[in-house]
């Protein structure tokens, strides 16, 4: 029996080399900023190449973002507060440190929410860490959502409206413990232990 070849490694390395120049790039100039050929120039790839990969500088940045927010989700929600013995505390400062990004970082938060697509963007890079997060605490007893899947469908899209507002200047310092504790609500936790989860300090 002849064994089938080994998948040839060279397309997923020229993807990354593109991701990796674009996000490079994005952070020094910016979008508006940014040209086709510095990106395949930095990544040292012919054009053809970048068209086998994407078919526009937009596709090319929504991956970059979706890459960069999964990043961020992994981090968030897989960290140390993953690990608490409250397990509705995990979810809850995933959410409260996503919408203070818009306070920390918001160059990268309003890159995000001027993509044409930003709130599907959004949804699919968080939802398979949410979901994650949001099944551990429901297993545990300590949160009574009826449908988890739905349940991340609006909060993630009420984080990124919530980012949005934060953005535009309209919402004081502390949006995130608002919006935590009016969620935490619709999850059947009693008054005082949302206030309790909301408004604990983030490590």
């Amino acid at each position: 029996m002849m064994c089938s070849p080994m998948a040839d490694p060279r397309p997923i390395r020229t993807r990354r080399l593109l991701l990796d120049a674009g996000g490079q790039l994005i952070a020094e100039r910016g979008v508006a900023g940014l040209k086709l050929a510095d990106i395949t120039g930095r990544a040292g790839v012919a054009l053809g190449s970048f068209q086998n990969h994407f078919a526009s500088k937009d596709e090319l940045v929504e991956a970059v973002i979706v890459e960069a927010v999964q990043t961020l989700a992994a981090q968030i929600v897989e960290g140390p507060a993953a690990d608490d013995n409250d397990p509705a505390a995990a979810p809850i400062v995933a959410l409260r440190r996503f919408v203070r990004l818009a306070y920390e970082d918001p160059a990268f938060c309003r890159l995000l929410v001027n993509l044409s697509r930003s709130e599907e963007i959004f949804v699919f890079a968080i939802r398979p860490y949410a979901h994650a997060a949001l099944e551990r605490a429901v297993s545990a007893g300590a949160l009574h959502i009826a449908d988890v899947d739905l349940a991340v469908t609006f909060t993630v899209a009420g984080a990124l409206a919530v980012i949005r507002r934060i953005l535009d200047g309209h919402l004081d310092s502390d949006a995130d413990v608002t919006l935590a504790y009016a969620v935490l609500l619709s999850f059947g936790v009693d008054p005082d232990e949302a206030e309790r989860l909301s408004s604990a300090p983030l490590r």
